[in-house]
């Protein structure tokens, strides 16, 4: 069976413009050549007040064009609220790719640390389901604004990482909620990366989506150049997405 997962691509690449990273995007592009890859996507986390990012675009282009190595330039913003809002500075001209991410909770008013939303979960003060709800309008909200006044490609970085840490699980979401927001992310013409680092998402998150005819990357997430293009985890959730033995809880 082909998996429609290419593993000689990497599509999230963090670099020393990134507090919590160490090498730089010559030496993740090296990295890259090295492993053979024919596309990394470098890709540094922003914010509202970021501004080194022109000097970011300006050493990735210094590193372009490469020989057999498609280098792409990308920035990795979190979800702010519910209405979809992203933590983005302005001037990412020249960007190729912004990476839409659930660092925290997208609550009404803004961003809350995922371990009070476990809290509240847990006291009863917030339903699991109401939660979920919540993030999933806000990512569908982040793709319909984004593709709406952005020129550069989406894609959903390491798309529900935040469940386990508020004591949730992708199988907690169901089918039609899953399938509706798949549906969101084809029509804004997103990627979806499944994610080495995080080991996320779900196989059944996977297959839904790619029925859905939402391109698949595969990411590590790196934050140190020996770890570009180095797959595990997404091995294993493309083996179960596309085996037909997926994990997680049956259809519902």
């Amino acid at each position: 069976m082909t998996i429609p997962l290419p593993l000689d691509t990497d599509h999230h690449v963090h670099s020393s413009f990134s507090d919590d990273a160490v090498s730089t995007v010559a030496e993740n592009v090296a990295a890259a050549q090295r492993r053979g890859l024919r596309e990394v996507c470098l890709a540094d986390h922003v914010r509202r007040d970021s501004a080194w990012v022109p000097e970011f675009v300006a050493a990735v282009d210094d590193l372009r064009p490469e020989a057999g190595l498609d280098v792409l330039a990308g920035v990795e913003a979190k979800i702010l609220d519910r209405a979809g809002r992203l933590d983005l500075p302005d001037g990412i001209d020249g960007t190729d790719v912004i990476l839409i991410a659930d660092h925290q909770f997208p609550g009404d008013l803004g961003p809350v640390h995922p371990l009070q939303m476990r809290e509240a979960i847990a006291s009863g003060e917030v339903t699991g389901q109401k939660a979920i709800g919540c993030l999933i309008e806000a990512i569908g909200g982040a793709l319909a604004q984004a593709s709406g006044t952005l020129p550069q490609r989406l894609q959903l970085a390491h798309l529900f990482s935040i469940l386990p840490k508020m004591g949730l699980d992708e199988s907690d979401i169901s089918d039609a909620a899953l399938g509706r927001l798949a549906g969101e992310a084809s029509a804004a013409g997103a990627l979806l990366e499944v994610n080495e680092k995080w080991a996320c998402p779900s196989a059944r998150t996977v297959r839904a989506f790619a029925a859905a005819g939402v391109q698949l990357v595969a990411s590590t997430d790196s934050h140190d150049c020996r770890d570009v293009g180095v797959y595990d985890s997404v091995r294993r959730i493309a083996g179960l997405a596309f085996s037909g033995t997926a994990s997680g809880a049956p259809p519902r």
